[in-house]
């Protein structure tokens, strides 16, 4: 068994080193081609291994990836921008690790097809703060949606968000970031013309059960079914 339980499949999984990529990286193959790529973005403090606990709520045939960031933490794990600075952060503290993140996405491109029109970006807490910063300070093709649990928004202009279909899970007692500060920043976001759906369950700073649920049926309603192709 692997991390979390996975099972390990030389066939399905692969791990690769920053010696091999821009970012060390975890991948389960897609089924094909047409796979729905989805690519996992950690929250502080973790590592490439942290959001497959996600696994079940997604795609059964998708590709997914799952990078490690660049910057050692005191603690252990890694995080997404050297050190924390503002609050809430600033998308222009994003910009070096968005220049290594998109090169480790035309990476995954070139060497395992995965298609970055129809890429998913998903994160958790600072991978999610990763995920928005990326998509507004231009990767070189923006996502086709963006899933974020246990949220925030970074400081800059949001309108490369603008009809960015988004699935925001938020748990009610979250004490890291205050349901206060999420829903807030869902109106933000909907101002812009982002088509946000905001799940709240009764959780604190993770993923709770109820959104998982309504995460499967929203991948439904978007027109992806549990092949990872398009309706």
């Amino acid at each position: 068994m692997g991390p979390m339980g996975l099972k390990e499949s030389v066939s399905e999984y692969l791990e690769v080193g920053a010696d091999q990529a821009p970012l060390s990286f975890r991948m389960r193959r897609g089924s094909d081609g047409r796979a729905l790529p989805i690519v996992m973005v950690h929250g502080l403090s973790g590592d490439e291994h942290a959001m497959w606990v996600f696994e079940s709520a997604l795609p059964t045939e998708s590709l997914l990836v799952a990078p490690r960031a660049p910057y050692p933490q005191p603690g252990g794990g890694f995080g997404w921008v050297p050190q924390l600075g503002a609050w809430p952060p600033l998308v222009e503290e994003y910009v070096e690790t968005v220049a290594v993140f998109d090169a480790l996405l035309h990476h995954l491109e070139a060497e395992h097809g995965l298609n970055r029109r129809r890429m998913i970006l998903m994160g958790f807490s600072q991978g999610a703060a990763m995920a928005f910063a990326a998509t507004m300070l231009g990767l070189s093709f923006p996502p086709a949606a963006v899933i974020v649990a246990a949220a925030h928004l970074p400081r800059g202009d949001l309108t490369p968000l603008r009809g960015l279909p988004t699935f925001w899970a938020h748990g009610r007692r979250d004490e890291v970031i205050p349901i206060e500060v999420a829903r807030t920043d869902v109106e933000r976001l909907r101002e812009v013309g982002a088509l946000v759906q905001l799940c709240e369950a009764d959780a604190s700073h993770k993923l709770g059960k109820e959104c998982l649920q309504d995460l499967r049926n929203w991948f439904r309603e978007q027109g992806w079914d549990r092949e990872g192709q398009t309706a």
